[in-house]
């Protein structure tokens, strides 16, 4: 798929993933959206303003859905250059917003590595709003929290919890006036979840020097729901789908699909093998790594074999395995021109 060039069995297992998703969970599987060309920019320049619109609707429909209060979390931006007008410039591709608005229940994905089962793409949903101070004692009483929060009660239990809870917060909180945060329950790849408070995480843009020229502090969130390919590119994901109908430029069914880590989170609609389209560039690169291993392998010692693997024998792999894409470095994706 790299070098545009499937197999009629790749066709059939690609053809084959358009079908239901279901997970026995409340987390969504994330929709990509191919960007879409138009050349009326100035100097031919691509627009890629209504894709970035279709996607803020699809999530926006699905957070005026919910109900429930708003929360509003703004972005501070910094750094030396204090043109804001070019500093603006500079954090155009921040994956952290200027701002962004979330409700219990919203759908998020991370866009920070924290640890080793929390990354940049992991997904999760927002299931309350509170300080850290409140989050301590959630912590140490979680199941408290989750009795209430489920109404997994009586009348009776539920009001002496709820009295509890106020008591214990109130008590801790007293004159506290501290910023509440989104507390997100994300999926962890093992079928678990972890809880996490999502606060302030800093991005910079700063020279070899170690001058930085643009910074942006914001909680490390987007909405979920909806992704487009661009924003998806370097983030891996367990629940994902992928509408390769309006894939236009080459390189994106390639950077749309890999970014799913299995054939089991993956739902394809609209699979069309012309679509799948490689860059002249990628495919003389991967022609050079090629020569380079045949040249070191033709001389092997003692006769040995050549070492490598064909096109063919790598596609017949990923149909037997049912199971994992391999992931490609940043650099491979921006030579596909996203």
């Amino acid at each position: 798929m790299r070098l545009g060039r499937l197999t009629p069995n790749s066709i059939s297992a690609f053809q084959a993933l358009n079908r239901p998703l279901s997970f026995g969970d409340d987390f969504e599987a994330t929709e990509l959206y191919a960007l879409v060309a138009s050349f009326t920019a100035p100097f031919a320049d691509i627009n890629r303003f209504p894709t970035r619109n279709e996607v803020d609707s699809a999530n926006s429909t699905r957070m005026r859905n919910l109900a429930g209060r708003e929360f509003e979390f703004r972005a501070e931006d910094g750094g030396s250059i204090l043109d804001v007008e070019q500093r603006t410039k500079l954090l155009a591709n921040c994956m952290a917003p200027p701002n962004i608005s979330l409700k219990k229940g919203a759908q998020v994905m991370l866009i920070k590595n924290i640890d080793e089962t929390l990354v940049n793409g992991s997904v999760g949903k927002v299931i309350a709003f509170m300080d850290e101070k409140t989050f301590d004692i959630y912590h140490e009483d979680e199941d408290e929290f989750q009795a209430v929060e489920t109404m997994d009660l009586d009348d009776e239990e539920m009001t002496k919890s709820r009295k509890k809870l106020k008591a214990m917060i109130n008590k801790d909180l007293a004159g506290d006036t501290s910023h509440k945060w989104p507390l997100v329950r994300f999926a962890i790849a093992d079928g678990s979840s972890r809880d996490l408070l999502c606060q302030r995480e800093s991005w910079k843009i700063e020279l070899p020097n170690g001058e930085v020229q643009a910074s942006r502090s914001q909680i490390p969130l987007i909405l979920a729901w909806a992704l487009s390919i661009h924003k998806a590119q370097g983030q891996t994901l367990d629940r994902v789908k992928v509408d390769l109908g309006k894939i236009f430029e080459k390189g994106q069914a390639y950077v749309a699909l890999s970014r799913a880590t299995c054939q089991e989170g993956l739902q394809i609609s609209r699979f069309d093998p012309k679509k799948v389209m490689a860059h002249d560039r990628v495919r003389t690169f991967y022609d050079s790594l090629y020569s380079i291993n045949e040249a070191s392998t033709s001389k092997a010692p003692n006769g040995g074999a050549k070492h490598g693997i064909a096109a063919k024998h790598y596609e017949n792999n990923f149909i037997d395995s049912g199971s994992t894409f391999e992931e490609d470095n940043d650099a491979m994706q921006a030579m596909y021109g996203q």
